[in-house]
């Protein structure tokens, strides 16, 4: 859903485009919630206190029709990933890419909207 766009949006309300960038004279609105880790399956504590009220303020300015990006992503450096790396006898890189695609499947599964949900550790991010 990053590079497209969705017009399942109502007459009154604009289409989903992606990439979202800043328009000049508009209400340009950057939504980001705190990194979960990626060294356990995330838990309803996680989704309340992280990612769903960031997603509910997202929806809202989106049908205030203001050009809204709402970005996250796992934090996948520390300590704890690689305590958990340790217990499961793989590389923190491994636990890190198992980790990732339970959260992805997670947050989709609970329908959370996120226009761009990414990885710490990418080259991009990392630079």
């Amino acid at each position: 859903m990053w590079l497209k766009c969705v017009d399942d949006a109502s007459p009154q309300q604009k289409p989903d485009c992606h990439p979202v960038l800043p328009v000049k004279g508009e209400r340009n609105i950057l939504i980001t919630s705190a990194l979960p880790y990626v060294n356990n399956v995330p838990h309803l504590g996680n989704i309340i206190g992280c990612v769903l009220s960031a997603d509910v303020f997202a929806r809202y300015c989106r049908l205030r029709n203001y050009n809204t990006l709402y970005i996250c992503g796992t934090d996948e450096y520390g300590t704890a990933t690689e305590t958990k790396a340790l217990q499961e006898g793989v590389t923190p890189q491994e636990i890190c890419a198992k980790y990732f695609s339970l959260h992805v499947d997670i947050y989709e599964w609970f329908n959370i909207k996120f226009d761009y949900f990414g990885r710490t550790s990418t080259p991009q991010q990392t630079k």
